[in-house]
């Protein structure tokens, strides 16, 4: 596994097929489980088909996360060690209800766990299961989970990020997206696939930093999203471990944007399409602030940058060119924005991946020598995210 930039030739990513959970997403706990709209699974599981076959018409190499999470089932402790840590950090208060529902999890063939720790536990599931019944298990209304549905696992991206030769596993702002990074770190630790890939030492971590806010824009350089889920903390302590005590990086460089749900993640606003191009929402331009955090005596040094144009000049040692979405009419881009317009995935320069329903921002990208590939995303949408969202690359070719 390697990556060192955002745009080499993708070779192998890492997918979550949305199952299950997207059924178990409920009117009442929507904004609890940072949903606006449900999804339609049946259409949302068709539509991500067809972009993982975009992938791979590509050469891309595709991989699913509760497939390898059942291969390494395979190993008894492994699953008895996924399950425990899940059920732990789902909050159940009644020792009999733990043992009973993580009874109900080892008994289960390996991909039906994989699977079910996703969409979740109904407590039907286990009240079935147990002698002696808890208030809990008898109130009719109320959240019906033990284990609650995980719907925005299909964004992998802000599981963690390959830098280098290793990778950076998340620490989920939210509450509810809290045990999705588990997934990726026991495959990381435990299947032949990520044979020699380590993970960056950023743990301990303060809660906050996710994928969906790391760009790599070389192998020496990171763009972080100083954002409504990535913190002030945590970006401090992944400088500490990065550039200071483990030195695989010379400079961090910082955006900050408004913190907002709109604009949840940095790749919701921000990314890069080529060498010297980049795709940016025009309606925040005025509103982000660059930072440079560099090693310099045994401390992290921080300073304050001027334009992104001139931040990512100095960066990565060339001009840029940034392309505004939406043919930079402020009315169409937010429309478009909201729809993930700017949430392109690079899978080679100047190639990407992007939503079809976005048609001025696509028409801007072809004008401006970008190759396209289009797919659909009416449901998938639904969720706030788009190509790069859903994707989490695990080896790219270095660019030459």
């Amino acid at each position: 596994m390697q990556v060192t930039s955002e745009i080499g030739r993708l070779k192998k990513v890492l997918l979550h097929r949305p199952g299950f959970e997207l059924e178990h997403l409920l009117p009442a706990y929507m904004g609890d489980m940072l949903f606006d709209e449900i999804p339609w699974l049946k259409r949302a599981r068709y539509e991500h088909d067809c972009f993982a076959q975009a992938l791979r018409d590509s050469g891309v190499d595709v991989f699913y996360t509760t497939d390898l999470v059942a291969d390494i089932m395979e190993n008894p402790d492994i699953k008895l060690d996924i399950v425990t840590e899940h059920l732990k950090l789902s909050h159940i208060g009644h020792d009999d209800t733990f043992d009973a529902a993580k009874d109900y999890l080892l008994k289960l063939p390996h991909k039906e766990t994989a699977e079910l720790l996703t969409a979740g536990l109904h407590k039907v599931a286990v009240r079935d299961m147990k002698q002696h019944l808890s208030l809990s298990d008898l109130i009719p209304v109320g959240f019906p989970f033990y284990l609650p549905p995980l719907p925005s696992m299909y964004f992998v991206r802000d599981h963690g990020v390959t830098v280098g030769m290793g990778i950076i596993v998340s620490t989920m702002f939210s509450e509810v997206r809290r045990r999705e990074p588990l997934f990726l770190k026991v495959a990381i630790q435990h299947h032949p696939l990520f044979a020699g890939t380590e993970i960056h030492p950023t743990h301990p971590m303060p809660r906050g930093i996710e994928g969906g806010d790391i760009l790599v824009l070389s192998e020496e350089t990171l763009l972080v999203g100083l954002s409504e889920r990535t913190t002030v903390q945590a970006i401090e302590t992944l400088a500490q471990r990065l550039l200071v005590e483990q030195p695989i990086l010379k400079q961090i460089l910082v955006m900050q944007i408004p913190l907002k749900r709109a604009y949840m993640h940095l790749d919701t606003v921000f990314t890069q399409l080529d060498r010297d191009k980049f795709l940016f929402y025009p309606g925040i331009r005025d509103s982000v602030w660059m930072y440079r955090l560099t090693r310099r005596h045994k401390r992290v040094w921080a300073e304050q940058l001027g334009t992104l144009r001139d931040a990512l000049k100095q960066a990565i040692g060339h001009p840029v060119h940034i392309i505004y979405s939406g043919g930079n009419n402020i009315h169409q881009a937010a429309r478009e924005q909201w729809n993930d317009s700017t949430n392109t995935l690079a899978i080679a320069p100047g190639k990407v991946v992007v939503y079809n329903r976005n048609a001025l921002t696509n028409k801007c990208l072809e004008q401006a020598g970008i190759e396209i590939i289009e797919v659909e995303g009416s449901e998938l949408v639904r969720g706030r995210g788009g190509p790069r969202c859903m994707s989490l690359p695990l080896e790219r070719d270095p660019l030459l």
